[in-house]
């Protein structure tokens, strides 16, 4: 049976706590973990800086410090939620990420696309009332143009939300969602062409799994995440030599004087 069918009942339910989720305050549960700065230049050509994790339901690390290869952030996160027999009733767990951004001269982003995955098991004497959900809420706020700073931030939100229950579901099944944050509308609406690129930024990310479990007895709603992964697309191409040597001198430098401070 498909991973990937929607239960729009449970969608229902479940989108009024994925927006409550997006309300709780980051620091309630946990103090936040700053990861740090990360950059592959060359052959990469995005730098992510203060890459900080946060929960307002959950202790940390959920997502873990990440990877980087080229210019795409990867996380292996430990998310997960799980509701059974009624107990908790609704379960939500909440994992917030924010970084900076910024890219290598000649360079500049157009989108950012988020992939994540995991598996979701339904199991018991139950309805759709039993059920499990993940969402994706992103905010971008684009500070800088071509290189040029804006005298007002551009704003970006996006969202995506997918949901499972035990009539559709049943049973173990591996589930994926993906959201691609479009900048072309917004950049265009504030006067600018196609061959403009955002060049820096900051992005936050609240990502949120969520389960419900009927009173049964041995009915069990769970959910984990097992990879997350952020890609930017745009101009991306490495910046030629010489200054490409250059350029990797100057983001390591940038780096230094950042943890430095």
């Amino acid at each position: 049976m498909s991973s990937m069918i929607r239960s729009l009942s449970f969608q229902g339910r479940t989108l009024a706590l994925f927006a409550a989720s997006l309300l709780v305050a980051p620091t309630a549960f946990s103090a936040p973990i700053n990861y740090g700065d990360f950059s592959d230049i060359p052959p990469g050509a995005v730098m992510y800086t203060d890459v900080t994790e946060s929960s307002g339901t959950d202790a940390l690390p959920l997502y873990g410090a990440p990877d980087i290869t080229g210019n795409v952030l990867d996380f292996d996160p430990t998310f997960a939620s799980n509701s059974a027999d009624g107990s908790p009733g609704a379960d939500t767990t909440d994992g917030q990420l924010n970084f900076d951004f910024m890219t290598a001269p000649g360079a500049g982003l157009n989108s950012f696309t988020i992939n994540e995955s995991g598996s979701v098991t339904l199991f018991g004497a139950g309805s759709a009332a039993t059920a499990a959900g993940a969402g994706i809420y992103a905010e971008v706020e684009i500070t800088h143009v071509d290189g040029t700073a804006l005298a007002s931030p551009i704003k970006i939100t996006s969202s995506v939300f997918s949901s499972w229950d035990l009539v559709t579901s049943p049973g173990t099944n591996g589930w994926t969602n993906q959201l691609f944050i479009d900048f072309g509308p917004a950049l265009a609406n504030a006067g600018f062409g196609q061959n403009s690129y955002a060049t820096k930024g900051s992005v936050v990310i609240d990502d949120t799994l969520v389960t419900t479990a009927e009173t049964n007895p041995n009915t069990t709603a769970f959910i984990d995440k097992k990879d997350f992964t952020i890609i930017p697309g745009g101009d991306l191409n490495p910046v030629p030599e010489p200054a490409a040597a250059a350029l990797a001198a100057l983001g390591l430098a940038v780096l230094g004087a950042r943890r430095r401070s």
